[in-house]
């Protein structure tokens, strides 16, 4: 099974496959991302997303005028992030890192630290998960805002489904799809999730890729638990129906 690292750096060059059309995607992230952030008087200012990706939430926040510094354990992602950014002419600062040490990686202060997409439940133990929402703290200028976004483990450890089916997307003879399958830990604490991209290189014929990599099933409370022990204050959580939003998003004050 390959760690997160490796893991997102095989998927780096086919993560668009995961969406009908990556940047109409992305575009719409970052605006559910910004209004949230407006509600809260945020509309401008320095952002910074600590686990990136290939820039599905950075890139559009920078493009709404957020000064963004985006960072993530894949290198192969972060370069990625580099050539959309640049094929766009969206100005954001790039660097790899661990989440758990972006803090010795990162020596600005933020006023908004995100974190999107379930990244944090690849932090398997407390240790790991308490480690990085310190450094991800230590970031933050005092009072500043952290939103995380995550699964919906609540429901999903009392219903283990089985996973993803797989969506299928574009004209016949260039179509991609994805799909994922899950095999869920006896007591429901860890998921074990396959992730399966498909292109179609011609009518008939498709080109098939998986990777493996087992995430924690994170309850809400746990993360709230920790980011209070790590001095968060004021966390509250927004569900997709009131923010719009496809995860369960917690907002809390470094």
């Amino acid at each position: 099974m390959a760690s997160p690292e490796q893991f997102y750096d095989d998927l780096a060059s086919e993560y668009h496959l995961l969406f009908a059309d990556w940047w109409s995607a992305a575009l719409w992230h970052g605006r559910v991302i910004a209004d949230i952030l407006a509600q809260r008087g945020i509309t401008e200012g320095r952002l910074l997303d600590c686990t990136c990706g290939i820039g599905t939430q950075a890139l559009p926040l920078a493009a709404l005028g957020y000064s963004v510094t985006a960072t993530d354990v894949s290198h192969a992602a972060v370069d990625r992030a580099r050539v959309e950014a640049a094929e766009r002419g969206i100005d954001v600062d790039f660097r790899a890192c661990d989440v758990r040490d972006v803090r010795e990686n990162v020596e600005e202060t933020f006023d908004v630290v995100i974190s999107c997409d379930n990244a944090l439940p690849h932090l398997l133990t407390d240790e790991d998960l308490q480690r990085a929402v310190r450094s991800v703290r230590a970031c933050l200028r005092p009072a500043g805002l952290l939103l995380v976004s995550l699964r919906d483990y609540d429901a999903l450890r009392r219903t283990r489904p089985a996973g993803v089916p797989v969506s299928v997307h574009g004209d016949v003879g260039s179509r991609h799809a994805s799909g994922q399958a899950w095999r869920w830990s006896q007591d429901a604490e860890y998921v074990d999730i396959e992730l399966f991209t498909f292109t179609e290189e011609a009518a008939g014929s498709w080109r098939a890729r998986s990777g493996t990599t087992r995430y924690r099933a994170l309850q809400r409370s746990q993360l709230e638990s920790q980011l209070v022990s790590a001095g968060f204050t004021a966390a509250e959580w927004l569900m997709p129906d009131v923010s719009g939003y496809y995860q369960p998003i917690m907002l809390a004050k470094g």
